[in-house]
Order: C-alpha cells, then sequence, then structure tokens
C-alpha cells in the first residue's frame, strides 16, 4: 500500500483534494520581499500608537487634510509592517506612507519621518534642513536624540524605549503629552510635558 491517502477512498475525492491542495498553494501570497525583524514590526506599531501622543501645529493640519505623510528616508527596514499603516487615520486623515532615496522636499510630504541608519553620514544636514518645521523625527541610531533628532527608538534587552529631544520638537511647534515623556529619557530639555 502506498502512503498517503488510504485507498478506500473514491479515486475522484483524492483528486478533488490534490486539486484543492494545489489551488491553495498556487494562490498562496507570496513571501515580502525580505523579512521584518519583530523589531521593526514592534517599532512601525508604535510609529502609529506616537500620533496619539502628538499634537502638530493647527497650520500644518490645515494646509495637507488629505493625507498625514509617515515617510521613511534611507533603506527601508521596516518592509511591509509600515505599509499596514496605509489608510489608518490620524484626525480624520488618512495616513499615507512615502518613501525617500533622497531628503529633498520630504518636509512639504511627512509629518513623521524615520530617518534610517543608512543615512546615518547625513543625519546632521537633513536634521538642519527640517529645523523649525512640524515634521516628527524618528531615528533608532546611536546618538539620534543627541544629534537634533526628535525621538530615538532605544533596545534595552527585550525592551523598546525612547530618548526624546523635547526642545527639538517644541521648536518645531510639535507638542509631545506627558505619558509618552514619562517612559523616555528627555534630551536637551527639563522634561516637563506639554497637554495635546
Amino acid at each position: 500500500m502506498k502512503p498517503g491517502i488510504p485507498s478506500h477512498v473514491p479515486r475522484r475525492w483524492r483528486h478533488g483534494f490534490m486539486l484543492l491542495v494545489l489551488l491553495v498553494v498556487a494562490n498562496a501570497p507570496a513571501p515580502a520581499a525580505g523579512p521584518v525583524s519583530d523589531e521593526y514590526q514592534l517599532k512601525a506599531a508604535l510609529i502609529y500608537k506616537l500620533t496619539h501622543f502628538v499634537k502638530w501645529p493647527t497650520a500644518t493640519r490645515a494646509s495637507d487634510e488629505r493625507s498625514f505623510g509617515i515617510c521613511v528616508l534611507g533603506r527601508d527596514p521596516f518592509g511591509k509592517a509600515v505599509d499596514a499603516l496605509e489608510g489608518r487615520k490620524v484626525n480624520d486623515v488618512p495616513i499615507r506612507v512615502r518613501r525617500f532615496r533622497r531628503s529633498d522636499g520630504i518636509g512639504k510630504q511627512c509629518r513623521i519621518l524615520f530617518i534610517s541608519d543608512s543615512k546615518q553620514a547625513f543625519v546632521d544636514p537633513i536634521l538642519k534642513s527640517l529645523e523649525g518645521r512640524p515634521v516628527l523625527t524618528l531615528g533608532d541610531m546611536d546618538r539620534f536624540a543627541d544629534k537634533g533628532g526628535m525621538i530615538q527608538f532605544s533596545r534595552g534587552g527585550r525592551r523598546i524605549g525612547f530618548r526624546i529631544n523635547l526642545a527639538r520638537a517644541r521648536a518645531a511647534g510639535l507638542k509631545l503629552a506627558a505619558p509618552l515623556l514619562q517612559l523616555a529619557t528627555i534630551v536637551g530639555d527639563d522634561g516637563e510635558g506639554d497637554a495635546p
């Protein structure tokens, strides 16, 4: 007797079962271009959560009511994890995920900008070009907040923490809620929170 489907099962059922298996396999989604680590899946979720703890200036919201730009500059470590945010809403404005290789024009299209570590050599001029603009800058490279980035994701064992440059956020007109600040190490300010 051959291994597999028992011989007492009618032949047309066996063929039907095999056809079903082939259809399922043929229609299975293709794997993502590259595996996304659990760390970056969590960071993508945290980016969305941050939108609930940051208040952007009213003038910014009025200037682009069609979309809320969440942008990645440089090599994208998120993959499809950040794409899952597309279409979700922030204050009734749908999120649009954008990716950039260069920093030209990002200040007008992004409300949140994650600067990839592939841009580490250029982080100072990138942050300088965004000074005073209401763009929440995020990164996970070493000393990102010390260099003027607003929120730095930092690893502490299995936990992801925050280092926040509150002075830069305030200079850009962004208000960060006290509960967010209580979870963070504050860089460049006294650490008092803003009410959103």
